[in-house]
This record gives C-alpha cells, structure tokens and sequence, in this order.
C-alpha cells in the first residue's frame, strides 16, 4: 500500500513520514534506522525512502513492490490543495495532515521558521509605514493580527481523505491510535515522537499555555500569566478572541496582563458595557 503524505508547510510531512518508514509494519526502507531533528525541530535530513512528489511533476517514477507499505510525501506548498497526485497513485492512500484555528498558531510559526527559514521576529513585525510604534505592545498586536487575518488560517481542513490533525500528533497515544485507524500497523515509536515534541516545544507550547488560560478563564481558577513572551501572549490574545469574540485592546492594555482574574475582569466589564 502506497500512503500519500499530504501536509502543509512546517515540517509535519517528514516527520509523519520518518515516523512510518522506520517505525510501520513493513515499510520500504533506507538504510536509516533512526532520524533526529534539525535545530530548529524539522526532520528534513532524514533520508526519504521514495521520491518526494514535489509541485504536480509532469513525470514520477519510482519501482514500487506491491509487497511492501510506502510514504509518499506530496509537496505541493501550502497554496496549493489540489489532489492532481491522486492520478499518479491512484491505489493509494492519502493522509491529509490538517490545522485548527486550535493549532494554527503552531502551524503559523513553523512556516516561517522552518519552511521560508526565516527569523519570525524579524519577518513578522510592525512596519514603520503603518505603525508609529516598535513597543512590545505593537510587536503583540502584530503577532495576534499576524493569527487572526492570514489567509491561511482557513486552509488545510478536513475532507474525505484520512485526517490527520496537527493536535493529534500533540499526544503520543492519539497520534499511534490514529495512524493504527488508518490501517497502519505500528511499532513503538515514542522515542521518535519524544525529540519531535522537544525540539518542537517553542511552537506548541504556547499553544497549551492559552489553552490552560483559557480553562482557567472558565473554571474561574486564578493562574499567573507574567512572564510569558509576546508570542505567547499573542497567542492568548488569539484564543480570547476565539472563545469571547473579543479584542484585546492593545494601546490600552500595553503591559499585557499579571494574572487571569485581570483578563477574566476585562472581559466581565465588557460583556457589561
């Protein structure tokens, strides 16, 4: 069985697919036995098993033995989500590897990071032709602004092949239960999943941090939020504005917030307004 492994930008594609050439029953393989990440968490130098399909080629060759499991990755760039590829593997599978306004912000860091290779604080900062600040309170609200209105934030959903979200893959047990649905019978890969998540732990965890802010927002539990970097409390603007509907005031709150009980005040009186 060929397995097509369809992904957007951020190094989710190689890393599914080292996960299942070394670690899934019967894969083709190289002669790789193990894969570690870059510095900034991709798996991009880990020895592919098959030819990448890259940009809908004209031609693609490659002598598969129908006795063997493969991964395919289909790199076709972020902007482009036709299945053209299906043509060329027309009895195979296709795991498509999707994002949530849940883990977008994941995605939205990594594509710059590890796909245009770029340093995210000098790409994703307030331009002097439209701000009349550089202060840590515009630099937030271009971060949030960055989150909230890039095209791409609505790209990338589900659709009738095999979904694979990029939460999913923020847990060990779901990730191995969701390849094993698909019918991929794995061996244990944790250790491989471990130095993905650590390597990869500048992307997610901001993520978790809002999440939790957000439970503790509800739960009306207190919880200390000083400290955390303008990225991350970007991000919380990010899932405030998810969950409430709500903009942060960026001016008015520049020094950001010390403790949710602010926030949760914030919110209260504006509901009341």
């Amino acid at each position: 069985m060929i397995y097509c492994i369809w992904y957007p930008s951020g190094g989710f594609g190689y890393f599914v697919n080292a996960v299942l050439t070394l670690h899934g029953k019967n894969f083709h393989k190289t002669t790789a036995t193990d894969a570690q990440p870059s510095e900034n968490g991709n798996f991009h130098n880990f020895k592919l098993a098959t030819p990448k399909y890259f940009h809908d080629p004209k031609k693609y060759q490659f002598d598969f033995d129908q006795y063997k499991n493969y991964s395919v990755l289909i790199d076709n760039g972020s902007n482009n989500e036709t299945d053209i590829f299906k043509n060329i593997f027309p009895d195979s599978q296709t795991i498509k590897i999707c994002y949530s306004d849940f883990s977008w912000p994941i995605v939205a860091k990594t594509m710059v990071i590890k796909a245009q290779q770029l340093n995210f604080e000098e790409t994703i900062y307030p331009e002097k032709s439209k701000w009349d600040s550089n202060e840590d309170w515009a630099i937030r609200e271009k971060y949030f602004l960055y989150l909230k209105d890039h095209y791409l934030r609505d790209r990338w959903k589900p659709n009738n092949n095999h979904t694979l979200m990029i939460e999913d893959m923020l847990e060990y047990q779901i990730f191995r239960q969701r390849l094993t649905q698909f019918g991929i019978v794995m061996n244990d890969f944790s250790s491989l999943w471990d130095s993905w998540t650590i390597s990869n732990m500048e992307y997610i965890q901001p993520v978790i941090t809002a999440q939790n802010i957000i439970k503790s927002l509800k739960q009306d539990i207190p919880m200390d939020v000083s400290g955390l970097s303008l990225w991350t409390q970007a991000v919380v603007n990010y899932f405030i504005w998810l969950n409430y509907n709500y903009e942060i005031p960026a001016n008015d709150f520049s020094a950001w917030f010390d403790n949710t009980q602010q926030i949760k005040n914030l919110l209260k009186d504006n509901y009341e307004s």
